[in-house]
This record gives structure tokens, sequence and C-alpha cells, in this order.
């Protein structure tokens, strides 16, 4: 046990990296939407995976016996930052957008009432006043509201989400340094290990709509480069966290340790990739600075 004694100290600080980059990864995003009061930038499909997935890896910590009870909490501190933004993005965006089209529909109704204003005048017996004047007959459309005020939406700069919580609900995993569980393996634990493989997949393919939607607009404004620097770092750091932990450097339990935290492993490994993929999609998509105004033509004159 002298070896893993020297790794405790370093998967130790791997692992408080990687949980302190994962709580500060998404705060910055929802500060920035809320700042901006737009969430044009996220994509649909990116929230309903990002919150499968976090979902996923909550319920796969309460019956995986490899994690410790704090990862519990924190998936389910991730599920809650889950709600904020899908919230965020049904105020800002579907609800807005909704205000805007029922007020348009209404000054389309009102301008096309005033058009057909038209009187109409009855010169019958039956509606002769005996005073000689004639009463005149409004039609439906005669009453006339012309609106005073006009509707704005602002043009807010669009807003990722961050792409870089894929891995997020497993980023604390690498402190799971506890002694594997006897070899019976209960059926919490078998579905605890299916729902693991299925979050990291949901996880990998949340990356794809919103590096798409990316390449469509030929931009990345609004996307905060510490969200994608928190979340390289945490993915990095978890991934050294588990593979310098005792679990992992023991011979005796390194095979059963490995086969319980490969999705995780997976999971936090692959999305390195994605979180390398936006900061090229940032350097290819940035705009020149423009050189200033030079004035040496004038002086010619």
């Amino acid at each position: 046990m002298d070896t893993c004694g020297h790794f405790v100290g370093v998967s130790d600080f791997f692992s408080t990296v990687s949980l302190c980059s994962w709580i500060c990864a998404q705060m910055p995003q929802i500060y920035t939407n809320y700042k901006n009061k737009s969430a044009d930038g996220i994509s649909p499909s990116f929230l309903a995976l990002w919150f499968a997935g976090d979902f996923l890896s909550f319920t796969s910590c309460l019956l995986n016996k490899v994690v410790l009870k704090f990862q519990v909490y924190l998936s389910l501190f991730f599920i809650c930052n889950d709600l904020t933004l899908c919230f965020q993005y049904y105020y800002y965006s579907v609800r807005t957008s909704n205000n805007y089209k029922s007020v348009n529909g209404l000054v389309s109704e009102i301008d096309s009432g005033t058009t057909t204003h038209e009187s109409l005048f009855h010169t019958d017996a039956e509606t002769h006043i005996t005073d000689g004047s004639h009463r005149a007959i409004p039609t439906p459309g005669s009453i006339s509201n012309s609106p005073s005020g006009s509707y704005s939406s602002t043009d807010n700069s669009p807003i990722v989400k961050s792409i870089a919580v894929s891995s997020m609900a497993q980023g604390a995993s690498a402190l799971s340094t506890s002694n594997i569980p006897e070899k019976e393996s209960s059926f919490g634990e078998v579905l605890g290990v299916l729902l693991a493989w299925a979050c990291t997949f949901v996880y990998m393919a949340s990356r794809c709509p919103q590096l798409y939607k990316n390449y469509q607009r030929k931009s990345v404004d609004g996307i905060s480069p510490l969200l994608f620097g928190a979340a390289l770092i945490g993915n990095l750091t978890y991934t050294l966290s588990i593979l310098t932990s005792c679990d992992f450097v023991n011979d005796d339990l390194r095979h059963e340790f490995f086969i319980k935290e490969l999705p995780y492993i997976l999971g936090s490994a692959g999305t390195i990739v994605f979180d390398l993929a936006y900061f090229y999609q940032r350097r290819i998509y940035r705009k020149p600075v423009e050189p200033p105004i030079s004035l040496t033509s004038w002086n010619h004159q």
C-alpha cells in the first residue's frame, strides 16, 4: 500500500481542481444570459440532451456504489443549473418570441379595421328623423384605436451555453477512491453501470448540435471562453484523478475498478475533443480587427 500512498495526494489534488472547475463553469454563462436578456445562441437539442445526460448521471450515482456521496450532491447541483438554463431559454427565447408575434397580430388587425372604415346614410322613411336630419349608422370597423406605442425587441448577442458541460456531472467522480464492494453484483449496481454508459453517450452527442449551430452561423459570439476553459480543465483533471487514484494503482482492484469507471473516463476524456473543437471554431470564426482610418489621402489636397 506504500505505492498507493504516494498517489493519494496527487489524486485528491486533481479531484479538487476538477470539482472547483465544474462548479465555476456554468455560472458565467447563466450570468451572461441574464445580462443580455437573451438565450438565442442555445440549441434546444443541446439543452434536451444535456438535461437527459445529467439526469442519467444523477441516477447512476445513486445506484453505483463506486461513487461517493458528494458526487450525488454535485449531480443534483448540475440538474439545478440545467433547469435554470432551460428556464432562461424559455423566458428569453420562446416566451419573448410568442409575445412579439401576438403584438404584431394585434397591430395587423387594428390596421385592417381602420382601412375599411366607412359610414352609411339611410334615407328610408323608417330612419328619417323628425327634425329633417339623417342618422349615420357606423359599420363595425368605424371605431378605430390607433396604437400609441411600438413594440421593440432587443437584438441581443447569441449566447451558448455553453457546450462545456458535457461530462459535468461526472466531474467529481475522480474522488471515488473508496474500496470496491464485494464481487456480488446486485441488479441496482448493474443498472447503475448501464445508466453511466447511457449518460456518456448522451453527453458526447449533446455537443454536436451546439457545434453545428456555431458552424451554421459562422460565429461563436456570446459564448463565454471561461465556460469552455473551465470545462476543459475539469475534464482533464477528472481523468487524471481517476488514473492516479488508489483503486486504480492497486493491482488487486485495478481491473474491477477500471471496468466500473470506464464510462466516466470516456465521458470526460472524450469531451475534451469537443472542448478543443470549440476553441478551434473560436479561432477560425474570429472577426479580423479593422485598421484605423487613414487620413493621408486627405492631407494631399
